[in-house]
Formats: C-alpha cells, structure tokens, sequence
C-alpha cells in the first residue's frame, strides 16, 4: 500500500512540475556524447573500474560502459563522466 501511495505522489508532483517521475524518484540519467563521453546523474557509485569496462549502479539499475582507453574525466557526489572510445552502454 505504500508504494501505491508513493507513485501517486511522484505522479502528481510530476505534473505539477512537467517533470518525468524517474526524474524526481531519483532514477539515474544517462547521456552518450559521440562516441567520447558519457554523462551519468545521479550515480550511487563505481562497482567496477577499468581502461575497458566501468560498472555504476544506478539505484535500481547497473550501468555497464564499455570500451577502450575509459577514464573518469570529473565525478562528483552524484554525477560522473567518462571518456575515451565508447562502444556499449548497458542497463542491467
């Protein structure tokens, strides 16, 4: 029953705001940039760190980057970027 209630908040609060809910539950935000960069909001931290494959979770999601020469460019508390040649980006 709480969650119920939860998701009818988020939903009118949504609306109020003509934002989309995952944005204010705190879901994780993904944007690929080329092939160079990948931008992630609202990271819940690095599982997983190599020149080839870096793992986040992303609260209800794992967030999989793989390529070749990554690196973390800048990272925050909630935010990351990554660079190098980017070839996958997976949610599991």
């Amino acid at each position: 029953m709480e969650r119920k209630k939860r998701k009818n908040l988020l939903e009118r609060a949504a609306g109020a705001f003509a934002l989309p809910e995952d944005v204010l539950a705190g879901a994780s935000c993904v944007r690929i940039v080329g092939r160079d960069e990948v931008y992630v909001e609202n990271h819940r931290g690095i599982l997983s760190y190599g020149e080839e494959e870096i793992l986040l979770s992303g609260g209800r999601v794992m967030i999989r980057v793989r390529g070749t020469s990554l690196r973390l460019r800048s990272m925050t508390a909630e935010d990351l970027v990554i660079t190098g040649l980017i070839t996958a980006v997976e949610l599991e």
